[in-house]
């Protein structure tokens, strides 16, 4: 069994999650972390099907669609459930993205695709928003409560990218959420890349809550990314209970970030738990 933790595949507003921003300048050239392959059909074509089928020759058995809501990136919730429903065997769980920079209009969509439309938890991009925030700034500290009354998982997105610079990545703001809401199960997106010492740090440090999960992906298993092996060394001593696999598609395409992902020496039973075994424990799931 293989569960992608995180996909946006191209449906509808899904089109939009990693659209430029308006008049942005092209960049001077490509990013590495687009590098390295050829963009499969369903990045081509934006397609549905396409993305099954590369499910299907994969071997993913399922994905868990994350929304976004930051900035210019707004993905509708209602395509996502949309979505889930069409295909519920393939997408059994689906987060909704919340816009942090609108609390009452949060709190609201939060009470809406939690308890009206069966959504899991929420994603956000506390970096991305306009202005920019910091993960542990207390105005959003409602956005986090009103996840812990409805009993939902936080998708907390930080690295480099994910702000004005990479002072919005820093562990020690994740670690005081995790504190301040020792309920809350919180899913860190990209690790908090360029920091992975810091965040392994703070894993360590959140093992008597044990309310903090970790998605490297990408940052970790495309080669040459610093920190790399650290990952596959926590792993496989004290922390291959807390990580989970993600290609963060369209970011990297799904066959290609398996390959990658499957390289370093895992523990065969840690790479069962990082494959499947810690997100379906994540969300109750039956595998």
């Amino acid at each position: 069994m293989i569960i992608d933790a995180r996909v946006r595949p191209y449906y509808k507003s899904l089109n939009q999650v990693l659209i430029s921003a308006p008049g942005s300048r092209p960049p001077v050239k490509r990013s590495p972390l687009v590098s390295g392959y050829e963009r499969p059909l369903s990045m081509i074509n934006k397609t549905i099907d396409q993305f099954i089928k590369e499910m299907d020759e994969a071997g993913v058995d399922k994905g868990i669609l994350v929304g976004r809501q930051a900035g210019h990136r707004i993905i509708s919730n209602d395509d996502i459930a949309e979505l889930r429903d069409i295909y519920r065997d393939r997408f059994p769980v689906a987060i909704a993205g919340i816009n942090c920079g609108n609390l009452e209009a949060a709190i609201d969509e939060i009470e809406r695709t939690i308890k009206g439309m069966g959504f899991e938890g929420i994603a956000v991009d506390p970096g991305w928003c306009n202005p920019p925030l910091y993960v542990d700034d207390k105005r959003i500290y409602p956005i986090y409560s009103k996840c812990v009354e409805l009993g939902g998982v936080l998708y907390l997105t930080c690295s480099l990218m994910q702000g004005p610079d990479i002072s919005y990545a820093d562990p020690a703001r994740i670690q005081r959420v995790a504190n301040d809401f020792s309920a809350l199960q919180i899913v860190v997106v990209h690790g908090a890349f360029p920091f992975t010492n810091e965040m392994l740090g703070v894993m360590i440090a959140n093992a008597p809550l044990g309310n903090l999960w970790v998605i490297p992906d990408f940052f970790q298993f495309i080669p040459g990314f610093a920190g790399a092996q650290d990952w596959v060394d926590a792993a496989n001593h004290y922390l291959g209970d807390r990580m989970i696999y993600a290609s963060s598609y369209p970011v990297r395409p799904l066959k290609l970030s398996l390959e990658e992902f499957r390289r370093f020496s895992y523990k065969l039973e840690i790479l069962e738990n990082l494959l499947a075994k810690n997100v379906s424990t994540l969300f109750n799931m039956n595998i």
